[in-house]
């Protein structure tokens, strides 16, 4: 392959790779440059400038794609009409994330996703996941009524305990597939994606014995 053809998407992909493998702090820049076939060793600076820069990029070239797909699908719901149910919104938020089962690269972004929870430079709480992410926030809207009846702190770490699930649920998936033999029998990424909306509308819906003056009720 000529040099003109080993730039970003090169050194994305070979980041990808390594970073599945090794973890995301235990890549170096050199090794980036050197699994991408580059020859210039200060390839993934010029292009990057850093390995939290890479990692940030590998995120957002596949986010930006799903992003879009969850906000056509949600303004096709809106402009129609459609009844916004807890399950269509649920639908609409988990579908674009799970279909990167698909392919070895959105299983390895899915990967990558779940190594940045709580990781000290990128997100410090999974709710963070919505400020960067328009369509997301949207869903978040659309299902905030069903957390109105509980106390602000305990909406909030609902929220942050169903985001935090599904991507760590959805990276366990993508860790199973690829995974020989596997440790135990795979769902089909349809059968996955429905049981996971179960589980969320699960979270979302149960009720709590939580009481902001004293222990849990025993209500």
């Amino acid at each position: 392959m000529s040099e003109p053809g080993r730039g970003r998407a090169a050194l994305l992909d070979a980041a990808a790779v390594l970073m599945d493998e090794r973890g995301i702090d235990n890549v170096s820049l050199n090794q980036i440059n050197r699994a991408s076939g580059h020859r210039n060793r200060s390839a993934v600076s010029y292009h990057f400038g850093s390995r939290d820069a890479v990692v940030r990029e590998l995120i957002d070239r596949t986010m930006e794609t799903l992003n879009a797909e969850r906000n056509a699908l949600l303004d096709h719901l809106e402009t129609t009409g459609a009844p916004l149910t807890e399950r269509t919104i649920m639908e609409v938020a988990v579908g674009p994330f799970t279909r990167q089962l698909r392919t070895e690269e959105g299983r390895r972004y899915l990967r990558l996703c779940a190594q940045l929870l709580n990781h000290p430079r990128f997100i410090a709480d999974p709710q963070q996941i919505m400020s960067a992410n328009s369509s997301v926030e949207r869903c978040a809207r659309h299902l905030a009524p069903a957390l109105a009846q509980l106390p602000p702190e305990v909406a909030a770490e609902r929220a942050s305990q169903m985001l935090g699930l599904f991507v760590r649920a959805c990276a366990d998936q993508a860790r199973l597939l690829d995974s020989d033999p596997p440790p135990r029998p795979a769902l089909g990424i349809e059968a996955f994606t429905g049981n996971l909306v179960d589980v969320l509308l699960a979270i979302l819906q149960a009720p709590t014995t939580f009481n902001a003056d004293g222990p849990p009720s025993s209500k």
